[in-house]
């Protein structure tokens, strides 16, 4: 019995030994990092909890109401009737309040367009120089000009990110002071000149008015805004056409951005910015019935003015492919394949003929369909 007491004696010391020893044995750096790992992805999971609460209670983050959403809806309809309502009493005074109304908008629409990145500064300058002098001329002339510029302006921006493919591409545009006088100093003219002969009234142009020359002046700035808002439709729609341009001279398939490449959908929008033109002038022009030939004149003119565009782009600028850069260039160079056109003018040179002849041409049409009686 005394040895069986002495065994249990010693098992139990056994024991109590090895609790001891569980108990003071040290823990491993690979156990310690892994708790600290723990705690930090356990504070990370509160911190992410808070969060999430934090971004349920703003305003961008709740469920949009009805009137919220309506609201939303009609901000950019205010805002044409607003700029709408500006141009029409800026009108209804005398030459003073129109010339400096017409300031006043034309610095605050070229620095909107700096802030938009759609112009560089030198741009946003030019821009309230050619609209002021157009904004002053006469209501239809003014929200014509707007008109173009804030539309083109959006599509420019619009899918930016797959119209890379030319050197010097510039996010939004950012058209810059040349850019802007290519686009907008012949009608800026053209709209003073017709504006001086009527007083700053909005005539009708078909019939022709008592002053053919006053008709073809104002035709002739319906042609030129039409011919860019067509050419600017074309490229900026149609570089996002699925389809491969052809070359409008040979119709052989060229890269996306080469000058004189066209696609279905380019000529498409330039009809479309032509029409979108031609709609404007007419509901700004006054109610005048025989003046609704004003809108297929404007779509005609679009069209024409991409084409020739187009055709002049093809032969007389340069187009080559950069094999360095991987990108459409108008510069001649020894890493420069050409693909189409000689180097005579630049961008802005084959804009300002290609809407010079198609704002010839539709001055000529209407002058002959007023005629007419047409």
């Amino acid at each position: 019995t005394g040895g069986t007491g002495d065994t249990r004696d010693t098992g139990d010391t056994g024991i109590a030994g090895s609790g001891a020893a569980a108990g003071a044995r040290q823990v491993s750096p690979e156990e310690e990092e892994v708790d600290k790992l723990l705690s930090k992805a356990q504070a990370a999971v509160i911190e992410a909890e808070k969060t999430v609460e934090r971004i349920e209670d703003l305003p961008s983050a709740r469920l949009p109401t009805g009137l919220g959403t309506l609201t939303k809806m009609a901000q950019p309809a205010f805002k044409v009737a607003l700029l709408v309502a500006y141009c029409w009493a800026m009108h209804s005074f005398g030459l003073v309040v129109r010339l400096g109304g017409g300031l006043l908008l034309a610095g605050a629409v070229g620095l909107r367009g700096y802030r938009d990145l759609s112009l560089s500064p030198s741009g946003a300058i030019a821009a309230a120089v050619v609209g002021w002098s157009t904004l002053s001329s006469s209501f239809r002339a003014g929200l014509v000009l707007l008109g173009f510029f804030y539309v083109s302006s959006a599509l420019t921006r619009f899918g930016d990110e797959d119209k890379d493919v030319e050197e010097g591409h510039k996010k939004g545009g950012q058209r810059n002071w040349v850019q802007v006088y290519s686009n907008g100093a012949v009608p800026a003219i053209l709209a003073t000149s017709a504006a001086v002969i009527s007083a700053g009234k909005d005539l009708a142009i078909l019939p022709v008015s008592s002053s053919p020359l006053y008709s073809v002046l104002t035709a002739a700035f319906l042609g030129y805004i039409a011919c860019c808002a067509g050419d600017t439709w074309s490229s900026e729609i149609g570089q996002l056409s699925d389809s491969e341009p052809r070359l409008i001279t040979t119709l052989r398939p060229v890269r996306k951005g080469t000058n004189g490449g066209v696609t279905l959908l380019g000529l498409l929008s330039s009809c479309l910015g032509g029409l979108f033109v031609g709609i404007l002038f007419y509901i700004t022009g006054g109610s005048y019935q025989s003046q609704w030939k004003v809108v297929p004149l404007g779509m005609g003119a679009g069209l024409l003015g991409s084409l020739v565009d187009s055709v002049v782009g093809a032969t007389v600028q340069f187009t080559g492919y950069n094999r360095k850069t991987g990108k459409i260039t108008g510069t001649r160079g020894p890493d420069v394949s050409p693909i189409s056109g000689s180097p005579l003018l630049d961008n802005n040179g084959v804009n300002v003929l290609s809407a010079t002849v198609t704002s010839a041409v539709t001055a000529a049409v209407a002058f002959a369909l007023g005629c007419n009686g047409l």
